[in-house]
């Protein structure tokens, strides 16, 4: 039997560029031991297979017994099937031709399993057929090392990217820039209870100082709904507050029927000081001249944040490391230390004094009212309570101890107790000390614990008081800094054991996907959580962005990506949902309605408030709430059964369905059910009539009322399947789905609303509803605000990979969720893609946003994988069954795949490993089998889709001709697809589905490309060539040139001969073609320079690089432009030559190495401009400007390039690797100063 000894921290990529053999692929382990796995899959599977199941076919307990004697038989077996051979080979010649005069009708069906579905044109057959094999014992990704290198490039398209660093093998993310304190700049700790944001000097409290753009009113201010100046400071769980206003709210006159209520934050436990002969080290004292060596950073892997610097004119190094002890979540740790830099010290040094002050300050705690402070001179401790604003039933205690030793370790308890006022808010304590050469070192270790009347203590507690608890857990700690420290890092280790992703190509993304699963987990926990439940806030615990207070993002976008991990969290989260129930019933009946409606936002209670109101906003709410529980019966975990669906999803589903029973409004006239004054996710239109994701929903939660209230046998209201078959979603004449009723062309999309209906909706249940969502995907990504939060490009990524087959657009949609809302040096989400508030609408965002860490690990897990929670109703019985969808794709732009260890379903635990070739699906614990439906992708026609054109019919969106497909009405019914029964120990492996090239035989589509020009904030450059007319690149600016950089790949270099450019509407006034001519030595540069600069360890880097360089290419004393175009490429492809690079002088972009192979090329539109579409506010998808060219190489100059490389001719030269397009200026000269947009570049050979 396998066995599964997988350490996330200890793995090795394989590679297979040094190796051999031409059909083996070699698999490189930890041990050192290497296994051949024959290349082919089909090859594998004939070896090695028990079985191949279709839909319904299983073993039973007799089968699975008598495998062993059946593998006896198959010699047997084997000569009777060579008899039998002869026989098929005569009944294939007949099936032939009955074959090809089925293929000929258009209405072909193709049975697959139990599935039947229209056949559509050869081209998009979906022929997977997965194999059940046993569990092989590693699945370990190839490393592809060019593709990787090349994507740390992309860390240069990030905010704050130039003084960052990240260690990936350590993971570990950090800074050596010290800056005034600012919140994108600072790390935090948190351990799912106690959250801690850190500024610049490593502890303290501290308020932002700086904002990057502008110094007017409110620039360091959080947004809605406080609008109070940011700060570096300190919270915990469920520690809500209620104001009765606050500075910003949507509805005031709610603010008399209750209070709203946000989260309060405590007095500030790591508030730590020191002074050397009076010169101060706190927040506001040390500045930017002061500070010289700095580093800070954050460790992924066991959520410790380190800062060290020197300072004091350079004659003290200061390090420290704080943390929130992951498993004993109410104690947080701290260590000081500051020791003499010998090296810096005067001759005449004798002394410094240094006085180290522990204190408690009231005035680092925001809405909170100080109940008492003192001094515990027994312990050395000080201590404060504090209650929330105007909540006098709770309160928190925080009780701080502190041990100081010398540099021979010897404790100094000497503590003298300084300010003790509860009128001043302040309770310190001071141990005073000194530095010398006999004793150059002082250590400081600080255990604080924190108890709040929130918090589910452990039982021996319970009569204890929140002081008592805090007292107790920091006095245990007291002195054991080390045996903590290896049990919090042992907490971590074990979190990971349970879950991790890898991406061996792309070091960009494998870190995104990390830090989202490193922030998840550091704000949430699974244990000592009270029957409240966990309310998670947006920016967690280490931030009052909105508030603190709970909204949608908990259950649509965190929870679900915890799920597959660590469904107790996700259950945890649900449950503050299931707690708040009753209110919510309230909710209904006052507003006079059955049911149950949940507020927009909650804290400390659900009832309806300014910020949160409850009517006439967004209703979507329960629709949301709903779908997290349902989700969570759906995966399954431990306990989960029908009694969870009972007692806890089935009331909030129920409630939900009685309440839209009764808000619907029925349309005798158009027979059917709208809704009206109501807010859709795209909050730029507010109170509108018919949502479509609203309306969607409430279409698919009645659904799930009968579904479940059958199952369970339960009272099924008849007007629930009528409302959901009736219910309006709102459409244009062209078959788009609009946001609302009255929606025209001109507005402006804030975030991702009507392709929410994809996912996680799952609204889409017949093809005419697919063809819908597909142009609807194809006209929302064109629309979407640039300045619009970090919730739009992630459903993207969804929709794009389960609704086109052609192109890569879900994983430039990938990139899209990623570059513009990145914040280095510590990897954290904005919300806004322009952290501007003066350029992005007056947005203060939300920092750090955990909502799209959610979403990012959700565009992973179920977006590119296309795994999805589902069920499956008997027809006669009426009970549901769980299934898992699987429906992968092939990822071209990220070769090698990912995998995702120890996904967690229905109680049993996989690996899910996408590859270059395959989707695997490994049962490697459990004792249970799975259910796995792979979706039938023949009924997807992307390219089917009408554009607008002028007094005609509609256009194809193809650019090449293709036979018509027709579907009888009778036949768009919902075709499931195969289904598969996977035993423990036994693995699925499925062939991907791989996707089409959009425009025919073109070699550049999905093929890595890099901006050498900026682009407009949210644009990245992979969208030009990811086969989806709907996505595009655009220069931040016409007035300059815009350039990309195309890389065909090692191996495929090109002979171009013909191009095509899409624009959208908005073309270049002109367009340049330049190729880097295909020279072997170019590409041994590229294969050595990795090897070569990895074994100059005594040699200096640069002049390692001019001499590699110079070995190959003949540098004209007056020109080294040869030079610095391969420097250029270099630069891209190699990560670790790019500090050299930049010490190099001269180093332009591109220069006459390059040959231009289509000269400023003048753009004429082939689309008219449609004015009519303006004026009458139509909802159109349009076609776009192409530009198609010829290339003549007779007209190409090869003269420079033949001069830098020492052989070669101009034939052999001709077939390129490299490709720059470069666009000029638009053809349009209007006011807007961006530059063209370009949808798509092709070329031919």
């Amino acid at each position: 039997m396998a066995q599964y000894k997988w350490n996330p921290f200890s793995w090795k990529y394989s590679t297979l560029e040094n190796k051999k053999e031409s059909n083996t692929q070699y698999l490189e382990h930890s041990s050192g031991r290497e296994e051949n796995i024959p290349l082919n899959p089909n090859t594998s599977y004939k070896l090695n297979k028990l079985r191949s199941i279709s839909s319904g076919e299983t073993l039973n307990s007799n089968d699975r017994s008598n495998i062993s004697s059946k593998r006896k038989q198959q010699i047997s077996i084997g000569f009777l099937g060579v008899m039998l051979a002869a026989i098929l080979v005569s009944m294939v010649m007949v099936l032939v031709t009955t074959t090809n005069m089925i293929m000929a009708s258009p209405f072909c069906k193709r049975f697959h399993g139990v599935t039947t579905t229209a056949e559509p044109s050869r081209e998009h057959i979906d022929f997977r057929q997965g194999v059940i094999q046993p569990a092989g014992e590693t699945h370990e990704l190839p490393y592809n090392a060019e593709a990787r290198r090349a994507s740390k490039k992309l860390y240069e398209l990030l905010s704050d990217f130039d003084t960052a660093f990240y260690d990936s093998e350590n993971m570990i993310l950090g800074t050596t820039l010290f800056t005034e304190n600012v919140y994108s700049r600072q790390p935090h700790v948190a351990n799912g209870y106690i959250g801690n944001r850190v500024p610049n000097i490593g502890f303290g409290f501290a308020y932002d100082a700086l904002n990057f753009w502008s110094n007017a009113s409110g620039a360091l201010d959080n947004g809605w709904p406080l609008r109070n100046q940011r700060f570096a400071g300190s919270f915990l769980s469920d520690f809500y507050c209620l104001e009765p206003k606050l500075n910003s709210t949507n509805f005031p006159e709610l603010d008399d029927k209750g209070y709203p209520t946000v989260i309060s934050s405590i007095p500030e436990w790591s508030n730590l000081q020191f002074s050397l002969n009076g010169s101060w080290f706190n927040t506001s004292s040390v500045h930017n001249e002061d500070v010289l060596n700095y580093n800070q950073n954050v460790s992924m892997k066991d959520g410790i944040v380190t800062t060290e610097m020197d300072w004091y004119n350079g004659m003290v190094h200061v390090r420290s490391e704080i943390w929130a002890h992951r498993r004993i979540h109410p104690l947080a740790v701290m260590s000081l230390e500051v020791t003499l830099n010998e090296e810096h010290l005067p001759d005449d040094f004798d002394q410094l004094d240094i006085d180290i002050h522990d204190i408690l300050d009231h005035a680092t705690s925001m809405r909170t009212v100080l109940q008492d402070l003192q001094v515990d001179d027994k312990n050395s401790a000080i201590y404060m309570i504090v209650q929330p604003d105007n909540v006098p039933d709770s309160n928190a205690a925080i009780y701080s101890t502190c041990i100081v030793a010398d540099s021979h370790n010897v404790a100094q308890n000497n503590f003298e107790f300084g300010i003790n006022s509860k009128e001043a808010g302040k309770v310190s304590q001071i141990s005073r000390n000194i530095l010398s050469r006999e004793n150059p070192s002082i250590t400081v270790t600080k255990h604080v614990g924190m108890m709040s009347t929130e918090f589910k203590t452990e039982e021996h507690f319970l009569h204890l008081s929140n002081l008592d608890v805090a007292r107790n857990i920091a006095l245990n700690a007291k002195g054991q800094y080390e045996s903590l420290l290896s049990s919090h890092k042992r907490a971590w280790y074990d979190l990971y054991n349970d879950a991790f992703i890898e991406i061996p190509s792309d070091a960009l993304l494998e870190m995104t996907a990390r830090s989202s699963l490193y922030q998840l987990l550091a704000n949430t926990r699974t244990y000592n959580v009270s029957e409240r439940g966990l309310p998670v806030g947006v920016g967690g615990l280490s931030s009052d962005s909105y508030g603190g207070m709970v909204f949608w993002d908990a259950d649509i976008w965190m929870a679900p990506a915890l799920l597959p991990f660590f469904p107790e969290v996700s259950k945890n989260m649900n449950n503050y949902r299931n707690s708040t129930h009753k209110q919510a019933q309230l909710n209904a009946q006052e507003a006079g309605y059955p049911g149950a409606v949940y507020p927009w936002t909650s804290g400390r209670f659900a009832n309806c408030t300014s910020t949160g109101p409850c009517i006439d906003y967004e209703y979507h709410i329960n629709v949301d709430v709903a779908l997290a529980s349902f989700s969570i019966y759906l995966n399954g975990a431990a306990g989960i059964d029908d009694d969870y669906l009972r007692y806890t999803t089935w009331p909030m589903v129920r409630d939900a369905a009685q309440f839209f029973t009764s808000f619907v409004k029925y349309n005798a006239t158009f027979d059917r059910y709208e809704t009206h004054n109501l807010t859709d996710p795209d909050e730029f239109a507010d109170h509108i009539d018919n949502g479509a994701f609203t309306n969607a929903g409430i279409k698919t939660l009645l659904k799930w009322a009968t579904d479940i209230g059958n199952h369970l046998e339960e009272k099924v209201d008849p007007k629930w399947p009528e409302i959901s078959e009736k219910i309006y979603i709102p459409r244009s004449p062209s078959n788009i789905t609009l946001e609302y009723s009255g929606m025209n062309s001109s507005v402006e999309i804030k975030q991702a609303d009507v392709t929410l209906m994809v996912y996680p909706l799952g609204y889409i249940n017949d093809e005419s509803i697919l063809m819908n969502a597909i142009k609807d995907l194809y006209y929302y990504s064109e629309r979407q605000s640039a300045s619009g939060p970090a919730m739009t490009y992630p459903v993207f990524v969804a929709a794009a990979a389960g609704l086109l087959n052609h192109g890569s657009s879900s994983q430039s949609y990938l990139y899209k969720s990623v570059l513009p809302y990145l914040r280095q040096p510590f990897a954290q989400f904005s919300e806004q893609s322009d952290d501007n508030f003066l350029t992005n609408g007056l947005t203060q965002p939300a920092f750090p946003f955990l909502t799209a860490n959610g979403g990012f690990l959700q565009s992973i897990l179920f977006g590119l994988t296309g795994i999805r929670y589902s069920y499956d109703t008997d027809p006669e019985t009426k009970k549901m069954s769980r299934v898992m969808r699987f429906n992968p794709i092939q990822l071209p732009l990220m070769p090698g795949g990912l995998a995702i260890r120890n996904f967690k379903y229905l109680n049993q635990v996989l690996d899910i490993i996408i590859d270059d070739n395959n989707g695997t699906i490994v049962h490697k614990s459990g004792d249970q089998p799975i259910t796995i439906l792979v979706p039938n992708r023949d009924l997807i026609h992307d390219r089917d889709i009408n554009v607008y054109r002028r007094n005609s019919s509609y256009a194809k969106r193809d650019l090449f001709s293709r036979e018509e497909m027709q579907i009888e009405k009778s036949q768009q019914k919902n075709v499931s697809g195969t289904y598969y029964t996977l035993h423990p120990n036994e693995e699925l492996v499925l062939p991907l589905f791989k996707p089409g090239l959009n425009i025919e035989n073109n070699v550049a589509e999905n093929q890595q490309i890099t901006n050498l020009t900026a682009g407009v904030p949210g644009d990245v450059a992979f969208s030009v060539l990811d086969g989806n007319n709907y996505t595009h690149w655009q220069p931040l600016t016409k007035a300059s040139v815009g350039k990309l950089l195309i890389d065909l790949g090692r191996n495929n270099e090109k002979d171009l001969r013909h191009g095509t450019i899409l624009w959208g509407q908005r073309p270049a006034k002109n367009v340049s073609i330049s190729i880097l001519p295909h020279n072997e030595l170019i590409e041994e540069i590229f294969s050595n320079v990795t090897y070569i600069l990895e074994n100059s360890q005594d040699k200096d880097p640069k002049k390692t690089i001019e001499e590699l360089v110079g070995n190959y290419v003949h540098v004209n004393p007056d020109n080294k432009d040869c030079v610095s175009d391969v420097l250029t490429i270099l630069n891209w492809k190699m990560d670790n030559v790019d500090e050299v690079i930049k010490q190099m002088p001269d180093i332009g972009l591109i220069h006459e190495t390059f040959v231009t192979i289509v000269d400023n090329l003048e753009i004429e539109p082939n689309e008219p401009y449609y004015d009519e579409l303006i004026r009458n506010s139509q909802i159109e998808l349009l076609p776009s400007n192409m530009t198609v060219f010829d290339i003549d190489y007779s007209k190409a100059d090869f003269s420079n390039t033949l001069k830098c490389f020492n052989s070669g001719n101009e034939q052999d030269m001709i077939k390129a690797r490299y490709i720059v397009v470069s666009v000029q200026g638009t053809y349009d000269e209007d006011e807007d100063t961006k530059g063209a947009t370009i949808k798509e570049v092709a070329f031919g050979v």
